[in-house]
């Protein structure tokens, strides 16, 4: 009995289908960083002559744009749309560009995002949040639980996070935003007690 030998299978190429996903992916990591950067501004905005793009404030922001300015101006009209932003434009010609309340919890969503995939060398320091929110504030309550929750603190009591590494900008303005400073303390802690468990939770060097 003989049988036919078949040719070797092709390997698989990527389709053209392939290409909007990646220029998807491009796009929303663009927008990202639009998000990130407007959040470090002092404002939590930025201004730019709508001709020839001068009067950029922040050097991360400037680079941005140099990325491709059609890309730069359609993630912009993307996230005015999600209302994220706000965009205003003045007399001079100039346009100011802000987070909204949304765009900063969107900016946050992503920075704690992050903290969950943090790997830095440890300090040797801990980071600890304690809250006691009362009921009128529990829509910020439950969101910090939440956040903390998403991006991996140590849950030491119903009220009291642990955590390895520095996240007080992010905890800060998570605060500010939901406006609970009279109700979290955020403090440095150079050691604790069930230090060896935390540092088998977190996966940090044990020497």
């Amino acid at each position: 009995m003989s049988y036919k030998k078949h040719p070797p299978k092709a390997p698989a190429c990527r389709t053209g289908r392939d290409q909007p996903r990646a220029g998807k992916l491009q796009k929303q990591r663009l927008s990202e960083k639009i998000l990130l950067q407007l959040a470090d501004c002092v404002d939590f905005g930025f201004s730019y002559r709508t001709q020839k793009m001068f009067g950029i404030t922040g050097k991360d922001i400037r680079d941005l744009i140099r990325t491709g300015e059609k890309d730069f101006r359609d993630s912009i009209i993307d996230l005015k749309k999600e209302k994220f932003i706000e965009r205003k434009k003045n007399y001079d010609g100039s346009v100011v560009i802000s987070l909204t309340d949304r765009g900063r919890l969107r900016a946050l969503n992503i920075r704690f995002t992050r903290l969950g995939n943090k790997k830095e060398k440890w300090d040797g320091r801990w980071r600890m949040v304690a809250y006691d929110i009362p009921d009128a504030y529990k829509k910020g309550r439950n969101a910090l639980r939440y956040r903390a929750r998403m991006a991996g603190f140590y849950e030491l009591q119903e009220s009291l996070f642990l955590y390895p590494y520095d996240c007080e900008k992010e905890m800060c303005d998570f605060i500010r935003l939901f406006k609970l400073e009279k109700y979290v303390r955020f403090a440095l802690l150079e050691s604790i007690d069930n230090e060896g468990q935390l540092k088998k939770h977190f996966r940090l060097n044990l020497d």
